[in-house]
């Protein structure tokens, strides 16, 4: 049993790298529809200030409101890391990532880690929920600094 345990995660750990590329050349190109397309049709923010969810149409505006925001504080290559990835339950995956965002010169704008439930549906990942305190406390850093 181990075995097939074994022979399954690097298979695991290929679709959730692969999903979160997608996810980054998505934000790369701002693509607003493919990073919505990417996420369950509700969408579940939990936040200091209150937990909020979006059905699929407010979530794509809200998408490019925040490509909008990004361009605007100078973001011109979002870079992401998967830190951690563990399958919770067939279909279910918790994924730590480390984002950075670079401006043009390369230099770093911000960066901060999110948490990510992802399920798997008709053999697609996608988002169901994310936890992005540290996004939220990484841009308020920076208008504060302002």
């Amino acid at each position: 049993m181990d075995t097939q345990k074994t022979d399954r995660k690097p298979v695991f750990e290929d679709e959730i790298n692969q999903f979160f590329a997608e996810y980054l050349n998505a934000f790369r190109h701002q693509d607003a529809q493919a990073i919505t397309d990417l996420w369950d049709d509700v969408g579940l923010f939990p936040s200091p200030t209150g937990n909020f969810s979006m059905e699929r149409a407010a979530f794509h505006d809200h998408c490019v409101t925040l490509l909008e925001f990004c361009r605007q504080q100078g973001v011109d290559e979002p870079m992401g890391e998967v830190l951690s990835a563990e399958q919770l339950f067939s279909g279910v995956a918790q994924v730590r990532m480390a984002y950075r965002m670079l401006g043009v010169d390369r230099s770093l704008v911000a960066s901060w880690e999110h948490v990510y439930i992802l399920r798997k549906t008709n053999g697609k990942w996608r988002v169901s929920l994310t936890i992005a305190d540290e996004e939220m406390l990484a841009w308020a850093a920076i208008e504060a600094g302002r």
